[in-house]
Order: C-alpha cells, then structure tokens, then sequence
C-alpha cells in the first residue's frame, strides 16, 4: 500500500511537516509513505491552461496522486480557511479526477487546531468525490511535541484510529 503526504504549508518548518513525519512513522509495516511537494510548483489553475498534454508539475502532481493507494493532508489554518497553495493543487484536480474515491484522512494543525480549515476543507474534497474516511483537528500542536516526537497520548490515539480508518479504506 502506498499512501501520499500532503502539507498544506509550504514553510519549512511547518507544525504539520512534523505531524506528516508521524504519519509516517504510525503506518502499518510494509506501507510506503512518500510526501508531495508538488503544490509548491503548480501553476495558478486556469481552465485555459488545463490542456494535453498538461504543465510538467501539473502532470507530475496528477501522478503522485493517482499512483497512491490514499493520500493525508496535514494542513494549517490561514485566516479562517487553509493555504491558496493547496487550494490550487485541489483544483486542479476537481476534472481530472485523481482524488475520485480515493481514501483521504484530513488532519488540521496549528494554535488553534485548525476546526475552520477542516471546515472549509471537508465540502472541497467531497465536491470532487474523494472519499473523505476522517479527520482530527490538533490544536497547540507544537505543545504536543517534544521536539520531533509526538508526546501526547490522546493525540497519538486519536491519530492511530484516523490511520486506522484509512487503511481499512483502501480497496485491494
């Protein structure tokens, strides 16, 4: 099984980087987990320029998606909603269809834990028919690292059962 990473930051040193870390860490053995960084070079969507074939980080971004089996986004909460980066690389996949009911887990994190993020986020991946297994917002985020490990209990388990939930989505 292979499952993508997305973070809806692109700074470097993003709380949601270190949530995708653990992502990673708390998957099943043998699941392959890779993170995208493709957001960061898409250009801005244009039906005009959605054309075959399409813009290299265009395709590149269609095939990271379409090559996993399901994919979490780790995302922030920028002012009530969530990064314009992430928004562009979700439209640009609304007609393509590379999300069409594929597996997705929504986790938001940041001071405030993200719930309008998740808001604004939940009714986008639905539009565009992914199938949306579950969410976890994590408020105080960095309050619940040392360092780069994930130390709260009832975070870890709550991640755990998203995780959970996500696998048991993928279809074999």
């Amino acid at each position: 099984m292979h499952v993508l990473g997305i973070c809806g930051s692109l700074q470097a040193t993003s709380s949601n980087l270190l949530v995708l870390a653990t992502v990673a860490e708390r998957l099943p053995s043998g699941t392959r987990f890779t993170r995208s960084d493709a957001t960061a070079d898409l250009p801005a969507f244009n039906p005009d320029l959605d054309v075959d074939p399409p813009h290299p980080a265009v395709a590149r971004w269609r095939r990271q998606l379409a090559e996993a089996d399901a994919v979490v986004i780790s995302t922030p909460e920028y002012a009530h909603s969530y990064p314009g980066a992430l928004k562009n690389g979700l439209d640009w996949v609304v007609g393509s269809g590379e999300l069409v009911d594929k597996p997705v887990a929504l986790i938001t994190a940041g001071p405030s834990g993200g719930q309008r993020a998740l808001d604004a986020l939940e009714p986008v991946l639905r539009v565009i028919s992914s199938d949306l297994v579950g969410s976890l917002a994590i408020p105080a985020v960095r309050q619940k690292y040392d360092g780069a490990r994930l130390v709260d209990a009832e975070v870890s388990g709550r991640l755990d059962d998203l995780l959970a939930e996500l696998v048991a989505a993928v279809r074999p």
